[in-house]
């Protein structure tokens, strides 16, 4: 700031030295007259420097004043937290020593029975824990706080044990009766809505023959994502149907079972886990069959052979073409032509139904094959440490294996059957056909 200033003051006199050389002003009476200005102005600025330089020091004075008190304080307040944290320590090893006396005569008092309450916590622990999954929560909707509040007391009263006992025989009766009551009810769209539900003891819950699986969370019952077998189905639809005592499927595991059919694999999915080679097993198998049945119709339509040869178009034809023969030897001629494209007609694709048969387990093979190379793969890369890494391969591997038998199995049956019923037919033309030979 004072440099500020000086060069400001120095500004003014070359400024006005500058205004009076205009004026012809010598050299020296232009130097006089600023030192002369230069010398008023230093004097007039003392004395503003010396007042700001009173005000800030007697402003740094008052400061250390009062820091100068703030930190007598700050020692006084110490002094008092001292005192305090002695007298509070003293509190504390005085309580230290009043509690532990408390608890050794707790402990003589409660003598034997201190392994009574400690039963009676880990019973009640036990039977919360089975509570929060089982299927009898909505009708005891008091029972996890009563038991919250028994396993976390040292010292139990009568009326407490009395609430203990009343709830394991509640779970007692409850494990032997079959009971209908109303639920809430979520089904797989996350819909809530209130229906009857049937109890079994304390193992399952249905409703409308549809197992269900308990949600204290959501306070209510969710519908499992799949189903089991139907048989299982209708064992339980006929149990809540009758009157009368028939047998219903239930799952002694409480749950553990049906949660199991989560992971089942339906017969859709089975047939994916062999992937493009059950996929081609699959299609070749439904193409055998459709060619298989064509041809079980088409030798049905020349069944009238075997019922009335002599009515037969083959037949007929055969009367009418020997006729054109001049000889005996072109009579055979014609005859053995008729039969051999009526046989040709009959024989065709039959073999086709064969190669299917024959291909389908092969191809199965190939997918043994290749789910076994990926097994070994998933071995080389993750160890044998976790199944599930190598259970894809095996399951492609037998899936296609299965999948190649159950084809060739009755592709190979229809081959069996349509080569007999060709061999059938074609012996009967030949013998019409000796006939009438052997007439001429």
């Amino acid at each position: 700031m004072k440099k500020i200033i000086f060069i400001i003051c120095l500004s003014i006199p070359l400024y006005t030295l500058a205004q009076e050389d205009t004026e012809e002003i010598t050299i020296e009476e232009q130097r006089t007259n600023a030192i002369k200005e230069l010398l008023e102005t230093v004097e007039i600025n003392k004395g503003l420097y010396i007042k700001e330089d009173q005000e800030r020091i007697n402003k740094f004075l008052n400061l250390i004043n009062e820091r100068q008190s703030m930190l007598e304080k700050a020692k006084n307040d110490l002094r008092l937290e001292n005192v305090r944290n002695k007298k509070l320590e003293n509190e504390f090893e005085i309580n230290e020593k009043s509690l532990a006396e408390l608890e050794e005569r707790l402990q003589i008092k409660i003598g034997v029975l201190g392994e009574l309450f400690g039963v009676a916590r880990q019973f009640a622990g036990e039977l919360l824990s089975n509570s929060e999954s089982a299927f009898t929560f909505t009708e005891y909707p008091d029972r996890s706080k009563n038991l919250k509040e028994i396993g976390q007391i040292q010292v139990h009263k009568v009326s407490e044990l009395e609430i203990l006992w009343l709830e394991y025989f509640n779970e007692i009766v409850a494990s032997g009766e079959v009971k209908q009551i109303d639920a809430d009810i979520i089904n797989s769209k996350g819909d809530s809505y209130k229906d009857s539900i049937v109890r079994y003891g304390l193992f399952s819950a249905t409703s409308n023959a549809k197992f269900l699986k308990p949600n204290s969370e959501l306070n209510g019952f969710e519908l499992l994502q799949r189903q089991p077998e139907k048989k299982i189905l209708r064992s339980i639809r006929k149990h809540q149907r009758g009157d009368d005592f028939r047998s219903a499927s239930i799952d002694p595991t409480r749950g553990f079972l049906l949660s199991l059919y989560l992971d089942k694999s339906g017969w859709f999915e089975r047939i994916a886990q062999g992937k493009s080679v059950g996929f081609i097993i699959i299609l070749i198998g439904i193409s055998g069959l459709v060619f298989s049945a064509y041809k079980i119709y088409f030798l049905n339509e020349n069944k009238k052979i075997l019922d009335d040869p002599d009515e037969s178009e083959i037949y007929k034809e055969m009367v009418v073409k020997i006729k054109e023969g001049n000889s005996f030897q072109s009579k055979e001629n014609i005859i053995d032509e008729i039969i051999s494209n009526y046989s040709s007609r009959l024989d065709w694709g039959i073999n086709w139904i064969k190669f299917a048969a024959a291909v389908a387990p092969l191809l199965g093979l190939l997918g043994t094959v290749i789910g076994m190379i990926e097994t070994f793969q998933a071995i080389t890369l993750f160890g044998t440490g976790d199944p599930k890494q190598m259970a894809g391969g095996i399951s492609q591997a037998l899936v296609t294996t299965m999948l190649g038998l159950i084809v060739a199995a009755p592709l190979l049956g229809f081959y069996t059957y349509l080569f007999d019923k060709v061999s059938t037919l074609t012996q009967i033309v030949e013998e019409k056909g000796s006939y009438l030979l052997s007439k001429e």
